[in-house]
């Protein structure tokens, strides 16, 4: 049983598992909170990267209004947790998933992106049929090319085709400006973030001038917000992954610590310069961003195999044998969460909780 591990030391641990440094998710949490209340806006923290409903809980105890998805799966797992407050940042399409979220609605208040009419009236149908009425989000494209209608006269067209339907009920609009951190120079990136916002909250104006009630104004990451706060008209933030402190927004200037790690264990010392782990791609996806191995200097590259970790160095070094434990600390922990069954919260050395990855695999 893995509860028997609590209040155990963490080297009694198996390798490799995924841990939280409790301290300093904390101390990530209580300044995401504090940063997002201090703008007056509300925080819906998106949990598709940490898929743990005691996280959201967690979250929801200092503050925020509930939580954003990315997948009906995902919401369907909340909701049986008691978190009834769902956006779902993504269009549910089909009468398969259309009957799943109408059903979902006698049970909790789930808000779903829409970005065209025929995925509308799917939902309005479905809708109707249950006897509920899903709350629904235009999704706007500000510059990620990705889903969504274009801001501007599309987007007040298609909002006000949902609004006259029966079986769901208009909510607001949507967008990411997430393509912002792609800009390496500051200014430019503010610029973008700045430009993309202004078009979301311009589309919601001329919603509201139409005669459209917009409740909602839902938009950025834990990447962009601190830029696209400074633009009035936003109602909620769905930055979540700040409070691990992933080196991806540390990089952009958001002041968090690492807070997920990864132990593992040396398995081989086939030459003095490389060390090998058993933490391979199936424990962690290094693709977006590449993880660190704490206190070991010289790497020169950290490759990944199917199970294998490959740590090559620029000088001998036999401060490692095999059976020692080493510690990397995530770069962007949806890389690495979804591949976990459990994430162990770690305090002075000690287990102090075990939460489930519940949502791991609802990728329905």
């Amino acid at each position: 049983m893995l509860t028997t591990l609590v209040g155990r030391p963490v080297e009694e641990l198996d390798t490799p598992a995924l841990l939280i440094d409790l301290p300093a998710f904390e101390r990530n949490l209580d300044f995401m909170s504090r940063d997002i209340a201090n703008t007056g806006i509300s925080w819906r923290p998106h949990a598709k990267g940490h898929k743990c409903p005691a996280i959201t809980r967690k979250q929801m105890a200092v503050g925020a209004i509930g939580v954003t998805c990315a997948k009906l799966g995902e919401a369907e797992v909340m909701a049986a947790a008691g978190v009834l407050d769902i956006l779902i940042a993504n269009q549910v399409v089909g009468p398969i998933k259309a009957r799943r979220l109408a059903s979902l609605c006698a049970h909790a208040d789930v808000v779903v992106a829409c970005d065209n009419i025929k995925n509308a009236r799917e939902l309005s149908a479905a809708g109707v049929a249950a006897g509920t009425q899903p709350r629904v989000i235009v999704e706007l494209n500000i510059g990620m090319e990705r889903a969504g209608v274009l801001p501007g006269e599309d987007a007040v067209k298609l909002a006000t085709e949902i609004a006259a339907l029966p079986g769901i009920r208009f909510a607001g609009v949507m967008g990411y400006e997430g393509h912002g951190m792609e800009y390496s120079d500051p200014g430019e990136r503010r610029a973008e973030i700045s430009r993309a916002v202004n078009s979301l909250v311009a589309t919601a104006e001329a919603m509201r001038a139409a005669g459209l009630t917009v409740d909602l104004v839902s938009a950025s990451g834990t990447g962009t917000y601190r830029n696209a706060v400074s633009v009035a008209g936003l109602t909620e933030i769905q930055a979540g992954g700040g409070i691990f402190g992933d080196s991806v927004y540390r990089d952009l200037g958001v002041p968090v610590e690492p807070a997920l790690l990864l132990l593992s264990q040396v398995t081989s010392r086939p030459t003095p310069n490389r060390i090998i782990i058993d933490a391979g791609r199936k424990t962690v996806d290094p693709g977006e961003r590449q993880p660190v191995i704490r206190g070991l200097e010289g790497v020169t590259s950290l490759a990944f195999s199917a199970e294998h970790g490959t740590a090559t160095l620029d000088r001998a070094n036999d401060t490692l044998d095999i059976g020692d434990r080493v510690l990397l600390e995530i770069g962007y922990h949806d890389q690495v969460t979804h591949l976990h069954d459990h994430l162990y919260g770690i305090r002075n050395g000690m287990i102090e909780a075990i939460w489930p990855v519940a949502s791991r695999g609802r990728l329905q």
